[in-house]
This record gives structure tokens, C-alpha cells and sequence, in this order.
């Protein structure tokens, strides 16, 4: 599915073999981490980490397309969307001026 922070309206869309599949071992991942190393905090590892920084693009698609996430992951992905430093970075991207037309998806 690809990342484009302009859309939140892609529902569905995106979704090619093999989609479904990755998004249910994400999903394990993330529910494994935050049940094992969480409990300090709203992120995999209690406080944010790298791991959340490299998970915040997926984070993103997953927001644009509209999967549905259980709890424990739809709670990790709000605590990604809402932390502060994300916010700022992605106010800046939808700042920039360009669009790539052969990226775009309807």
C-alpha cells in the first residue's frame, strides 16, 4: 500500500496480494512487543525508539487506507499519529509544494 499523507480516504484501495497477510504479522509484532516490553510507556518498547521511528510509515498507510486494528494496535498507531514530533514532521510534508501524479493512487 503506498504511503501518501494527503489521503485518508483510500479504504480498500492499495490492497494487492500479500497485503493482508503483512498487516496480520504486524499486527502480531506490535500486540508481542507491547505485551512483552511495553508496559513503561504507549510504544512497542514502553517509550518511543527506533522501532517506532522505522513502524511510523506503516503506521501512516495503514491510517490512509483505513484498516481496521484491534485495539492494541489501533492504541499503539493513535500514540505514533499523536506524538509530537510526528505531528510536526508530517504538518512539514504536507507543506511541500509537489505531488509525484505516477505515485498517486484513486
Amino acid at each position: 500500500m503506498p504511503m501518501n499523507l494527503r489521503r485518508r480516504d483510500l479504504k480498500g484501495k492499495g490492497r494487492e496480494p500479500g497485503v493482508d497477510d503483512d498487516i496480520a504479522r504486524i499486527s502480531e509484532i506490535w500486540r508481542d512487543c507491547r505485551a512483552r516490553w511495553g508496559a513503561g510507556g504507549d510504544f512497542l518498547f514502553g517509550a518511543f525508539g527506533a522501532a517506532d521511528a522505522m513502524f511510523a510509515p506503516v503506521v501512516t498507510r495503514l491510517d490512509t487506507h483505513g484498516v481496521e486494528l484491534d485495539e492494541p494496535c489501533a492504541a499503539y498507531s493513535r500514540a505514533v499519529l499523536s506524538l509530537p514530533a510526528f505531528v510536526e514532521w508530517r504538518e512539514a510534508a504536507l507543506r511541500e509544494p509537489w505531488i509525484v501524479p505516477e505515485d498517486e493512487i484513486d
